[in-house]
């Protein structure tokens, strides 16, 4: 983001901040640009606008009542009380409006350009530079290694593959089986226990078993007691998947990857012994979000922590748009990672009696109290996955209020589920580090439920701008897909239905 200003040098005279009437303003949503932002330094508000879209959403209500709220106003405030609002209906009427006010902040900062020639955004760009050099050399050596490994050694395709999927909640594992035998297969979010499924692809016996998912942000210890072991009888109870050729460690491209994630996935690759991590190949999935970037560079870029993962896996990785199943090459290339990989190594045997003597339950170690969370560790468990729950209970309330201001109310069916297993509101707290962890797993939860219903109120709104019962259907979709994440903290499933009552009772309203 900051590296953009560079591509259209001198530097811009102007930055537009975007903001989506439609969508309520929140402190969260303030902090965000604040903080982004400042990566820029305290200069950029002099040259910034704000531009206001979907006024159209705000139907009767006055504009400038809708943005008096005490965080729009700050933001606001920061530009000079420069702002503008574009009206899609008369657009050449808005764009001249438009360009007379980029002409008087261009005055005001009397003629200048924003200044890129800073030592801190030149820090930045010189890092960037760097990084893609070493990604250069990077893919360079990755490929002479496979070329070398076809000359010594032959690689033939196998005619049956056994591939093991794992990886945090909402990763994409799910979407990753489907990508695989290109059909729905696995349904996303319903991964508590392990489900696997034999197909053909490409002319190959291909089996999948997708295991189940754990938290990004906390220890095993705080997971569901029984997601370590399902993980491990999923695989021990499958007479296929007991020799599998390859572990697929499952991590969205699109979400940051810290020391904190390092150990959580060491802590549940440890159950399967050190030698899982020759048999194991690092998939990114969501790899559209990123064209521009090539996935060598986000490694040098993200840091030492997914560093590390990439060598412990021998350097053997691989990126799937999941939102584009039709992409064949992208699953044939995997496949072939996998027959190079399994070419290099012996039949990995997992050794589930080993694996299974490990208490996985009981992870009070001098490693986890270094983490400076003492605290944090003294809670009882129970009590951080009611925390948890409360969190994501908060968050469905919120994606309610979201969703009303976009002309569909779920709020039924929302607070259907919301009261199945808790009716009294919770009253808990805890050390301010944990209650952060807290917070970035249900922000984590809300923004990708958020971001998948925007893309389809997009692709799918109608004319008028209400969503189409077959729009509306979808996203109940997302929500039941979600849902997991709102119950897994209890260990259980809110959902036993495919499709509740509640959730027929909304789509019949919608069908009328």
């Amino acid at each position: 983001m900051v590296c953009s200003v560079f591509l259209c040098l001198p530097g811009p005279h102007v930055f537009l901040l975007v903001i989506n009437l439609s969508l309520p303003f929140t402190e969260e949503n303030r902090l965000s640009i604040e903080k982004h932002l400042s990566l820029f330094g305290e200069r950029i508000w002099r040259h910034t606008i704000v531009l206001f879209t979907r006024a159209d959403s705000l139907k009767d209500r006055n504009i400038e009542q809708h943005i008096k709220n005490q965080d729009l106003q700050q933001i606001i405030q920061r530009c000079g009380e420069r702002y503008h609002i574009f009206d899609f209906k008369n657009k050449s009427a808005g764009v001249q409006e438009l360009l007379d006010k980029i002409d008087d902040v261009v005055a005001a900062n009397s003629g200048k350009h924003f200044e890129t020639h800073n030592d801190m955004l030149l820090e930045i760009k010189r890092k960037r530079d760097e990084n893609e050099v070493r990604a250069k050399a990077g893919q360079k050596m990755l490929q002479d290694k496979r070329d070398l490994l076809k000359e010594i050694k032959a690689v033939a395709p196998l005619s049956e593959l056994r591939i093991v999927l794992l990886g945090w909640t909402l990763s994409g594992k799910s979407s990753t089986g489907n990508t695989i035998f290109n059909h729905e297969i696995f349904q996303i979010g319903k991964s508590q226990k392990g489900t696997n499924h034999t197909g053909d692809v490409n002319g190959r016996k291909i089996t999948v078993l997708n295991t189940p998912s754990w938290w990004k942000y906390f220890s095993s210890k705080f997971n569901p007691k029984f997601a370590q072991a399902a993980i491990l009888e999923s695989i021990s109870q499958s007479q296929h998947m007991q020799f599998p050729h390859a572990m697929i460690l499952v991590i969205p491209v699109d979400t940051s990857f810290k020391n904190e994630q390092k150990r959580i996935i060491e802590e549940y690759m440890a159950i399967l012994g050190e030698d899982v991590w020759r048999h194991t190949i690092v998939l990114f999935t969501w790899g559209d979000r990123f064209p521009d970037i090539s996935i060598e560079q986000h490694i040098e870029s993200e840091g030492g922590a997914l560093q590390w993962l990439i060598k412990k896996c021998r350097n053997r990785y691989h990126v799937f748009d999941n939102s584009d199943k039709k992409n064949r090459d992208q699953v044939i290339e995997l496949l072939q990672k996998i027959d190079e990989m399994v070419t290099e190594n012996s039949l990995f045997c997992l050794k589930t009696q080993c694996a299974a003597e490990v208490n996985v339950h009981e992870t009070d170690t001098e490693e986890e109290i270094s983490l400076d969370t003492e605290e944090v560790l003294s809670l009882d468990t129970d009590h951080v996955l009611k925390l948890l729950y409360q969190e994501i209970n908060n968050r469905f309330k919120r994606v309610t209020s979201k969703l009303k201001h976009l002309g569909m109310d779920f709020t039924e069916c929302i607070e259907a589920k919301s009261d199945r297993s808790m009716t009294e509101p919770l009253n808990l707290s805890a050390d301010e580090r944990l209650m952060e962890m807290i917070r970035r797993e249900g922000s984590r939860w809300e923004v990708i439920l958020m971001d998948s219903i925007l893309s389809i109120q997009n692709a799918e709104a109608s004319s008028d701008g209400n969503m189409s019962p077959c729009s509306s259907d979808i996203v109940l979709r997302w929500f039941e897909r979600c849902d997991e994440y709102y119950s897994f903290g209890c260990g259980t499933s809110i959902l036993e239905d495919p499709e509740p009552r509640d959730i027929k009772r909304c789509k019949t309203q919608f069908a009328e």
